[in-house]
């Protein structure tokens, strides 16, 4: 046998070769790296194993989605991974907790020479530990002379109470600390007297003192606010807010407009605070979050 027909029946021996490689390939499941997550396999011809109709979704441990082969009892590896859905907006159940709590901060600033205030409770209902709505009760008094001024302002023990909600920021972390912003809408109807109110006459160069023994006043105001809180113990918890204050409406009266409203504090400045102690009940338990507090 000449050379040249040697090598020629050499070239036809590997290409029959390759051609039935192919041929074979041809019969088995094609995975394509670029394949998009949705199970569909676009190389699909005839004979192909992978056949969408007998594929079946699950969901693995992690919470996503695969697409099973029904016929193999495989996973179609292109789908892994694939998130099921987005991450749930709110952990925590509608129905979270209530909270009880005492503000300090009026009786503590007496002490530091504050000359009005008494004390203050609130309640709150938390849902899905983001939405709080919260009711505040307290007791207002004065019996104080401003420096500079010329009169007595007096205030007996009044009620006042305000209404609102806090919308915590921290919902979805660990339910034990909380970073939230809230509006408040106030309203308090109390009594007032000014005495010793000194008037000087240019025209007969004397003094006369007079007193405007009682006084009425309503006076509807709001707060906006923001607070951190932090659990000190078990249900007991600690938190301190920021308010920024305005009037919305004040009647008028002739002795001249309150220096002190139960609720909202002195008419001059816009800021003021507040230090609580809160104690919960949990109504159901807590869902499990990314952060866990260590000291339970």
């Amino acid at each position: 046998m000449r050379p040249q027909s040697a090598k020629l029946l050499i070239i036809i021996a590997v290409a029959l070769s390759i051609v039935n490689a192919v041929g074979n390939a041809s019969a088995q499941r094609r995975i394509s790296p670029v394949r998009p997550a949705t199970g569909i396999n676009l190389a699909k011809e005839r004979g192909d194993s992978l056949d969408t109709s007998k594929l079946v979704e699950r969901v693995d441990e992690s919470g996503r989605k695969v697409l099973i082969d029904t016929v193999a009892g495989t996973e179609v590896p292109d789908t892994i991974g694939t998130p099921l859905g987005k991450v749930p907006k709110m952990i925590q159940p509608l129905v979270f907790s209530s909270t009880l709590g005492v503000d300090i901060w009026d009786p503590v600033m007496r002490v530091f020479g504050q000359h009005y205030g008494l004390l203050e409770f609130s309640a709150e209902f938390n849902m899905h530990n983001r939405y709080i709505p919260v009711v505040e009760i307290g007791l207002g008094q004065t019996d104080y002379t401003p420096d500079r001024q010329n009169y007595t302002y007096k205030v007996g023990t009044t009620p006042y109470f305000r209404v609102g909600c806090n919308y915590n920021f921290l919902y979805n972390s660990n339910p034990a600390y909380q970073a939230y912003g809230g509006i408040r809408f106030g309203l308090s109807s109390f009594n007032y007297q000014l005495t010793g109110v000194t008037i000087d006459s240019d025209y007969w160069g004397e003094q006369q003192t007079v007193d405007f023994p009682r006084q009425h006043s309503t006076v509807v105001y709001m707060n906006l606010m923001f607070g951190i809180r932090v659990k000190i113990a078990g249900p007991i918890s600690m938190g301190w807010a920021l308010r920024f204050k305005t009037k919305l409406h004040e009647s008028k009266n002739p002795g001249g407009d309150p220096w002190y409203i139960p609720g909202y504090g002195s008419r001059n400045g816009s800021i003021t605070g507040s230090f609580s102690v809160f104690y919960t009940f949990q109504l159901q338990k807590p869902r499990p979050t990314d952060i866990k507090d260590k000291k339970d």
